[in-house]
């Protein structure tokens, strides 16, 4: 009987925690108070998503630089990935075995342009890459992205994902 119990009510338990609705995280395109469209991303979500990203991937050492990637690839369109995916793996591999680190900061805000198939996202700051302690090289970088739409799901609220990806230096 008491077995019997503890089955139904374990039972029920599992039912309620799957049918529960899950909570949702969303960045709201709001236009006015209380509406929200869908699959609508303002320039300052686009803005801070990019920002995130681009620090996010450019500030590692050789004891962050595999977690630093595996997660930045999360956010790459499968086309980026397969053209970077060779390079990312050789990178690594110099990164580790040259003891290299690098560190990037923002000198200004993001620059957000508006395309037919997504966002055109432009920052630029000051890239610094140190050998061990040593500062092989300090200069100024900006960074281009071009990003589009996806639907949001959990690994990515935002419903954004970089399609291409370059870097301009000088000293």
């Amino acid at each position: 009987m008491v077995m019997t119990i503890t089955s139904l009510a374990l039972t029920a338990s599992l039912v309620y925690l799957t049918t529960k609705a899950r909570p949702v995280y969303y960045i709201s395109g709001n236009s006015s108070v209380g509406v929200a469209y869908p699959q609508v991303n303002p320039k300052s979500t686009v803005a801070i998503f990019t920002a995130s990203w681009v620090l996010n991937w450019s500030n590692f050492t050789p004891a962050t630089v595999e977690e630093v990637y595996k997660h930045a690839q999360q956010f790459m369109s499968p086309r980026l990935l397969n053209q970077t995916k060779t390079r990312l793996k050789r990178d690594v591999e110099q990164v580790k075995s040259n003891n290299i680190s690098s560190m990037f900061s923002l000198n200004q805000d993001p620059q957000v342009d508006e395309e037919e198939e997504g966002y055109s996202v432009t920052l630029s700051g000051d890239k610094g890459v140190y050998m061990g302690k040593d500062e092989i090289k300090t200069q100024k970088t900006i960074y281009r992205l071009h990003l589009r739409s996806i639907s949001p799901t959990d690994w990515n609220p935002y419903g954004l994902i970089i399609e291409d990806i370059s870097q301009e230096t000088s000293l």
